[in-house]
């Protein structure tokens, strides 16, 4: 038995220096290793470690001075975002030194103020370093559109202003915010010009006019060229400003035009006796316009300060052909020529732009019979005119017309009045003549 026993503690001698070895061996990798691992600051930015510095003494340090400067330059207290936390551990990350870490502090760090958000329609749009500056610029974007003294002034939109911390580079300023308002932040559609593309063309493919598309593109001529960019819609603006004023102007009264059967004229022409004077009047309006742009004008006071003088011209009712061709027809209104048959802005331009005033009158060219009389696509508001032999004139771009259809009228007869209809760039007469359905020369026949 006691051999036995002697046996036993002889086999657990080696495992016991074993167990002494083991311990010891761990103990000197823990201090080496302890070695290697030194106390540091972990600064965390959103839950990510950006950097280690020596402490968190010098960390704070470094911070301070960062909040400092940036709220001397703002104004006002700016402090470190709540998503920065430092935390003391062991790594074997080398820390950083001041400067190093100022840099990586002034870089990922989120630095923040207490300023105001500008909501626009419930959206917020538009952030401030404080309630002032929002109310300055307020005042500033209305300035803009007020044109005198009694100009009432207001914002269309509902606009609220909510004090919260805001990141200081998430700040709007007072220029950039006037930007926006004007011109939203969304950017404008831009078409590039392909072969036999007008203006007219675009004007139609994205629901526009001419005039606005000169607007929007103010260097571009009528000439496209191939390749061109032509900005074809506008910014949204963030806010609409109304403005409201009383607006005083003096204004020309058409005359009208008394017509005296002559028997002893040909039938077609006519002979003026008296030149149709226009009279003055002095008209006030009240004025509605949103962002610059008028949307409504109320008369409210007219004042007469001179009298139309009606014109008096004899004309024909002695038989002749309805038309004889090189000379026939007389000038449907008064103006000169300002666009001429044939290609114009890569198509073909069907007859001839007469400019005259807006509202000034319109005459037949001939006598005949009224085909048409009403609405008429790009030509607008347009009067056919019949004169028998296959002959036809057109008047297009009206702002009215004073006859109907089937209705028979004498040359020089008032048919309606000048005026922007359709597709035009401005008060014009555009006026054809169609001979068996083809487009002719009109100067060859006035």
């Amino acid at each position: 038995m006691r051999v036995k026993l002697a046996k036993q503690a002889e086999n657990k001698q080696p495992h016991k220096y074993k167990l002494l070895i083991t311990a010891l061996v761990l103990g000197i990798l823990a201090v080496i290793i302890g070695a290697s691992f030194t106390g540091v600051c972990a600064i965390s930015v959103g839950g990510e470690i950006i950097a280690y510095g020596e402490n968190k003494k010098q960390v704070d340090k470094i911070i301070n001075r960062l909040t400092s400067e940036k709220s001397q330059v703002l104004g006002q207290e700016v402090t470190v975002g709540k998503d920065l936390e430092l935390k003391t551990t062991k790594s074997s990350k080398e820390p950083l030194n001041e400067q190093e870490l100022y840099a990586v502090l002034a870089g990922k760090v989120d630095f923040v103020t207490r300023g105001v958000l500008v909501k626009i329609k419930g959206s917020p749009e538009l952030q401030f370093k404080n309630r002032a500056t929002a109310d300055s610029f307020f005042q500033k974007l209305k300035e803009r559109y007020r044109t005198g003294a009694n100009c009432e002034v207001s914002i269309a939109e509902k606009t609220e202003i909510i004090e919260q911390e805001i990141n200081i580079n998430e700040l709007d300023t007072i220029e950039r915010a006037l930007q926006l308002a004007q011109q939203g932040k969304d950017k404008p559609i831009r078409h590039i010009v392909q072969e036999n593309d007008t203006l007219w063309d675009l004007a139609v493919t994205y629901d526009t006019s001419v005039e606005e598309l000169m607007r929007l593109n103010p260097e571009t001529s009528e000439n496209l060229q191939l390749g061109q960019e032509i900005i074809t819609s506008g910014y949204a603006p963030l806010l609409t400003v109304i403005s409201e004023f009383e607006l005083t102007q003096e204004e020309k009264i058409p005359f009208e035009t008394e017509y005296i059967n002559d028997s002893s004229l040909p039938r077609g022409t006519s002979k003026t006796i008296r030149q149709g004077e226009p009279g003055i009047k002095k008209v006030t309006y009240r004025v509605t316009a949103q962002n610059g742009k008028i949307t409504e004008k109320k008369i409210v006071t007219e004042d007469v300060i001179k009298e139309p003088q009606a014109g008096i011209v004899n004309r024909g009712t002695k038989f002749v052909l309805s038309f004889r061709g090189g000379g026939a027809l007389v000038w449907p209104a008064s103006g000169s020529v300002t666009s001429r048959l044939g290609p114009r802005w890569g198509r073909s331009h069907t007859g001839i732009d007469i400019d005259a005033g807006y509202g000034s009158q319109v005459w037949a060219a001939g006598p005949g019979r009224v085909v048409s009389a009403g609405w008429n696509g790009g030509y607008g508001q347009m009067v056919a005119i019949s004169h028998g032999n296959n002959v036809v004139t057109r008047y297009a771009h009206l702002s009215s017309i004073n006859v109907k259809a089937g209705q028979t009228v004498d040359s020089r007869q008032f048919i309606g009045r000048v005026g922007t209809s359709g597709n035009t760039t401005g008060p014009n007469l555009h006026f054809e003549v169609l001979i068996n359905g083809a487009q002719k020369n009109p100067l060859n026949y006035l």
